[in-house]
C-alpha cells in the first residue's frame, strides 16, 4: 500500500518536498506540510526546558511539529498490524501421543471405528377413554352426572354463605352493648416519664479554637507533603496522555486510514500549540516525544516573575517546591539547567508581562 501510494505520487509529477533536518522525507510525504495559522506574538515557549523566544510561527512537516523552524515535538507513528502481537499458529503434529489417523482413538492404518444409532427409548401407553367420558369431559364442568351435581351444590352453599356474614354475629355476653366493646383502646400513661431530648454536640465542636486549629495547619501539611511525593514526572503528566518517550517512526505497512487518522491527529495538535499562544499561555514541549503541557496566561504571568527568583537557588529543589504540583517536576530540572541561556532571552518577556499585569490590576481597581 505504502509504495502503491508513492509510485502515484511520481507518476502524477507531484512537487518534490524536501524536509526540514532532523524530518523524515517518507514522513512528509505521507503526512504532508502545515504553514503556521497566524504569526503569534503572544505566550511562552520551552523545549527541552529552554524558552524559546517570541513572535512563534507554527509549522508541521509530516509527524513533526515546528516552532520558528525548530523541532518542538515529534510524534509516534507505527502500524497497528506491526505493533500487535503476531498469533501463535498452531502446529497439528506438536501434539503429544502417538500419531493417529482422522478418527480419534484409532491407531494408523486401522479401519473405522463404527458407530451406532442411539435406540430410541419405549413409550408409555397412553389410556384410552371411551366416547362418552370424552364428550361428558368437554360439557362444561366434566366429569360424571354425580359429580356434577354435587359440584353444583357446593356452589350454592358457598354462594349462600358468603351473603351472611359472621363477625360479631353472636352476643359474647348478656349485654347485648358487648358487641360494641370488644376493644379498649384508651392511652394509659407510662410508669416513668421520658427523658428529656439532649443535643447531640460533635466532639471535634468540643475541643478550642486553638487546637481546631492546630489539627487543621497539621492536616494541610500531611496533604501537601503526600500531593508532593505522588507528583507525577515529566513522562506521566502530558496534555495528551501520551509517555514522554522518544517518538519511534515505522512508516512500513501502513493503512490509508492510519495514515488519514495520524494526518489529523498532527493537525489538531499543531492547532491546540497555537491557540494556547494565542492565548497568552505557556507551553512545555519535547523535542524527541509528542509530550505536552500548557499552562493559562494567569499561571505562566507568576511562572515568569518568579523564574529568576527561583533559579538563582544552588540546585532546582526550590523552583520543583514552588512549582512541582501545578509542572512536570522532571521538566522543571531540565529548565533549571538551561535557566543561563533562558535568561538571557527572557528580559523582554519580564518586561511585558510586569507591563501587562500592571494594567490588569489598574483595571481591576478601576471598577471597583
Amino acid at each position: 500500500m505504502l509504495k502503491q501510494i508513492l509510485l502515484c505520487l511520481a507518476l502524477c509529477g507531484a512537487a518534490s518536498v524536501f524536509a526540514t533536518e532532523g524530518v523524515s522525507d517518507m514522513a512528509v510525504q505521507l503526512f504532508g506540510k502545515e504553514e503556521a495559522g497566524k504569526r503569534v506574538n503572544d505566550g511562552v515557549v520551552f523545549i527541552d526546558g529552554q524558552y524559546v523566544r517570541g513572535p512563534y510561527s507554527v509549522t508541521r512537516e509530516g509527524n513533526v511539529i515546528l516552532i520558528n523552524g525548530r523541532i518542538a515535538s515529534r510524534f509516534k507513528v507505527e502500524s497497528s498490524a506491526k505493533a500487535a502481537p503476531e498469533a501463535v499458529q498452531a502446529d497439528p503434529s506438536a501434539g503429544e501421543g502417538p500419531i493417529v489417523s482422522d478418527e480419534e482413538g484409532a491407531d494408523v492404518g486401522s479401519d473405522p471405528t463404527p458407530t451406532l444409532s442411539d435406540t430410541p427409548a419405549a413409550k408409555e401407553p397412553t389410556p384410552k377413554t371411551s366416547a362418552i367420558e370424552a364428550k361428558l369431559a368437554k360439557q362444561k364442568g366434566g366429569g360424571s352426572i354425580e359429580q356434577r351435581l354435587a359440584a353444583k351444590q357446593k356452589a350454592q352453599d358457598l354462594k349462600k354463605s358468603s351473603a351472611v356474614g359472621t363477625f360479631n354475629s353472636e352476643p359474647s355476653g348478656a349485654d347485648p352493648m358487648a358487641l360494641f366493646e370488644e376493644a379498649d383502646y384508651t392511652y394509659t400513661p407510662p410508669s416513668k416519664p421520658e427523658a428529656k431530648p439532649v443535643p447531640y454536640v460533635r466532639p471535634a465542636a468540643q475541643k478550642p479554637m486553638a487546637e481546631r486549629m492546630a489539627e487543621a495547619r497539621q492536616k494541610d501539611a500531611a496533604a501537601a507533603k503526600k500531593a508532593m511525593a505522588t507528583a507525577k514526572p515529566a513522562e506521566e503528566a502530558e496534555g495528551d496522555g501520551e509517555e514522554d518517550v522518544v517518538a519511534v517512526e515505522e512508516f512500513d505497512d501502513l493503512t490509508e486510514a492510519e495514515i488519514d487518522a495520524y494526518t489529523k491527529k498532527f493537525a489538531a495538535r499543531r492547532a491546540a500549540i497555537e491557540k494556547a499562544l494565542a492565548g497568552d499561555g505557556m507551553v512545555l514541549l519535547s523535542s524527541a516525544s509528542s509530550g505536552m503541557k500548557s499552562v493559562k496566561r494567569n499561571t505562566m504571568w507568576k511562572f515568569v516573575l518568579q523564574f529568576e527568583e527561583l533559579c538563582a537557588a544552588n540546585d532546582a529543589t526550590k523552583l520543583q517546591n514552588k512549582w512541582g504540583t501545578t509542572l512536570p517536576r522532571g521538566y522543571l530540572q531540565r529548565i533549571y539547567d538551561n535557566r543561563a541561556e533562558s535568561l538571557k532571552d527572557m528580559k523582554t518577556l519580564v518586561l511585558r508581562v510586569k507591563r501587562e499585569e500592571k494594567k490588569a490590576s489598574q483595571r481591576s481597581r478601576n471598577r471597583l
